[in-house]
């Protein structure tokens, strides 16, 4: 009986260490599982953000990759470029134009341009020539030139990373060449056109924020237990790192529960729920970063709007939209009138926020269905989904014209300004949205030239007035070329005396054809085409040497307010009156008032320079704009022109008499002459007479003449004829 109780309680004592031995093994089991469970999924959500961050990184290398490479397309395959380096001025070109924004342009630092012999042109870097000749200062300059001569205008134009004396680089370069590729050109013969940028902590740092990269460096060499993303060469050999620390968020979601979870050592249950719950965290977090990252991409800073490729992506998707349902997609590009000035006056604080009030001004305008973006600076963009054919009265370009022309109130201030619209229309999406975005950019143009605050509509005649713009273009560049501008004078008659006291030169363009284009139509082509500079010295050459067989008149010569910004331009009026071995104190200069306005501490350091030479400076067409007093006072001006319009109004608006002679009394009070341009009756001239004007000019004296008929009219007034040898050329 004993027996059997110590048999029945030794094997109750074996079941109970049977149970026990079970259950600490299914506990070790459990927690071997757990302990796993927990290392796999920290080991995993690691790896996740690790591959994320590595694709973000190389998404971001892609983007500044891309980024050059645009830039440089857009200004290598460029006919005018094309034209302007194959030139004799190509240098003050490609100065004007690439070397002097790599000061502060946000794209590129270091502007360079080689010949066809790969020899530097022009070489540039933060706005001053380079110390260092290119092929020293860049790692592989050599090679990458012959990259970019050895890719056709349909590949991708090479950008890579190099090193130089400053450090990393992006580098790219492209060939200059016209837009339509021409087989019977040789590349060998391209000059080529290269851009650089720096990797500064500043690029970094942009790189780190749009991409949510934290911790990035940039290293020559990968450091241990960071993750890297080479940066290629042109050789494709690395040529330095990007590389951040991984932020192991599964590790450290583990490092914040794992007192809790020692705590909690006996609650298995509890203990898996909370990596559970930690887990999901963790894949949120991650799924919430590239949330904000995709924003970020396309996303506007500033004012929240889509930035340019955020309004790509959606145009795409509402043209593919409009396909379906048949519908039309409107592209409305914005530019706003007035926005420079506020800059200038005010500060980029305070030009940042009139951009976020138009910004939302834009959103509380937008139909349902519309987005908005901002394109940069002050340039916007709306697109609009509508019914084939419709038509809002008034147009959604006036109905924003309208949402911009009330006052904006920033920081105390009230300021106005307006805004040009240009529209272009895709019918069932069917226009591609690059073409798309080329016709809102054209109509965009067309409405800032004919005076802006205007809507224009995109219309296929614009393409065909771009293209007769350029064949005019390249006759006025052929004719500069061949030195073929004539020029006219017309007679300065002295109020008094009647007699011819100087001439003013007028450029007159005749084309092979026999067509005159009028100076109204050709010199601002030239100033739009880069060739003013070639113009007015072609014309003051002329004129100097024919006004040298006349010492006994003045020579007045216009100059267009681009040509002052020419930093060599008072060397070169020195060297062509030198060169005619004519008296710099008979040359008249005469400048309108808008010089004074658009830029007048460069407009005052050309007109001092002139005047230090000993040549006059008149201001012409006085009275027709914005010129102060203040501003007649600090320049100094020699002589002023009253506007023709003045004259004009003489004929058909009794208070014009006296606006005149308000006018020539200002002119008078500050002790400068006046000469009134424009007259066409006796009664104009002895109205302008009696109003103090001291130099008359116009068609009752006499229509602009060839240098010839001067010279008869200077042999004229040796025989007492002048006053009706003048006439008779009405």
């Amino acid at each position: 009986m004993l027996r059997n109780t110590l048999s029945e309680t030794r094997r109750t004592q074996l079941l109970v260490l049977l149970v026990a031995a079970v259950f600490i093994l299914v506990a070790a089991a459990l927690a071997g599982l757990v302990a796993g469970s927990i290392a796999a999924l920290t080991t995993t959500a690691d790896s996740i953000d690790d591959q994320r961050a590595l694709q973000a990184t190389s998404g971001a290398v892609q983007a500044l990759r891309k980024q050059m490479a645009a830039t440089l397309r857009d200004n290598a395959y460029w006919d005018d470029a094309y034209a302007e380096v194959n030139a004799d001025t190509r240098v003050d070109w490609i100065i004007e134009n690439w070397a002097s924004t790599s000061a502060d342009y946000p794209l590129y630092d270091t502007a360079i341009v080689v010949d066809s012999r790969n020899v530097p042109v022009v070489a540039y870097r933060k706005g001053v020539p380079m110390e260092v000749p290119p092929n020293a200062f860049f790692d592989d300059f050599q090679a990458l030139i012959d990259a970019a001569r050895r890719v056709r205008m349909s590949d991708e134009v090479p950008v890579h990373f190099a090193l130089s004396s400053a450090g990393t680089e992006l580098v790219g370069a492209a060939a200059i060449q016209p837009f339509e590729s021409d087989e019977a050109l040789d590349p060998k013969g391209f000059y080529v056109l290269v851009f650089a940028k720096l990797i500064t902590p500043a690029v970094l740092a942009e790189v780190s924020d749009s991409f949510a990269i934290a911790g990035l460096c940039l290293d020559l060499k990968p450091a241990e237990g960071r993750l890297a993303v080479a940066l290629k060469g042109v050789s494709s050999k690395d040529v330095a790192f990007f590389t951040w620390p991984s932020m192991a968020p599964g590790t450290k979601s583990y490092e914040k529960v794992d007192g809790d979870l020692q705590t909690a050592g006996g609650i298995l249950i509890l203990f898996l729920c909370s990596i559970g719950v930690a887990g999901g965290i963790t894949v949120r977090n991650l799924r919430n970063s590239e949330h904000a990252a995709r924003h970020r991409a396309l996303h506007d800073p500033l004012t929240g709007l889509l930035n340019r490729a955020g309004l790509l992506e959606n145009v795409a998707a509402a043209s593919d939209w409009a396909r379906q349902s048949g519908k039309q997609v409107k592209l409305h590009f914005i530019d706003l009138d007035g926005f420079k000035a506020v800059n200038d006056a005010w500060g980029h604080a305070v030009g940042d926020a009139l951009i976020v009030a138009v910004a939302h001004r834009l959103r509380d305008a937008l139909p349902k269905g519309a987005f908005a973006a901002r394109l940069g600076g002050d340039e916007f963009a709306v697109v609009t989904l509508e019914g084939l054919g419709a038509e809002l009265v008034p147009s959604f370009g006036g109905r924003l014209q309208e949402a911009l022309a009330s006052l904006f109130e920033i920081d105390g201030r009230s300021i106005e300004i307006g805004c040009s619209v240009g529209v272009a229309v895709s019918g069932y999406g069917a226009v591609h949205t690059g073409e798309l975005m080329r016709r809102a950019d054209t109509a965009l143009y067309r409405a800032k030239d004919l005076g802006r605050g205007i809507t224009i509509d995109f219309d296929d005649s614009f393409d065909d007035d771009a293209l007769e713009q350029a064949e005019l273009e390249s006759q006025l560049r052929a004719t500069l070329l061949k030195g073929g501008i004539s020029v006219m004078f017309q007679p300065l008659i002295d109020a008094r005396s009647g007699a011819v006291t100087g001439v003013e030169a007028l450029a007159r363009w005749r084309r092979e054809d026999g067509v005159a284009i009028p100076p109204d139509v050709f010199i601002p082509l030239a100033e739009r085409a880069g060739m003013i500079d070639l113009l007015g010295m072609q014309v003051l050459t002329t004129s100097l040497n024919a006004a040298a067989a006349w010492p006994a008149l003045s020579l007045g010569v216009n100059i267009s307010p681009l040509q002052l910004k020419n930093p060599r331009f008072v060397e070169q009026v020195k060297e062509a009156l030198e060169a005619a071995d004519f008296d710099p104190h008979r040359l008249t200069v005469e400048v309108t008032e808008g010089v004074l306005i658009s830029n007048p501490e460069q407009a005052r350091r050309a007109i001092d320079g002139l005047k230090r030479i000993g040549v006059k400076v008149a201001l012409d067409d006085f009275g027709s704009g914005y010129a102060s007093i203040g501003s007649l006072r600090r320049f100094g001006f020699d002589r002023m022109k009253v506007d023709r319009s003045l004259v004009a109004a003489l004929e058909v608006d009794q208070n014009a008499g006296a606006v005149l002679q308000a006018t020539v009394a200002l002119a008078n009070a500050l002790q400068i002459p006046v000469t009134a341009e424009g007259i066409e009756t006796e009664r104009q001239a002895t109205v302008v007479r009696l109003s103090g004007c001291d130099e008359l000019q116009g068609y009752l004296f006499s229509r602009p003449v060839n240098a010839g008929e001067v010279t008869a009219l200077c042999c004229a007034e040796g025989s007492g004829r002048t006053r009706q040898g003048v006439a008779d050329r009405k």
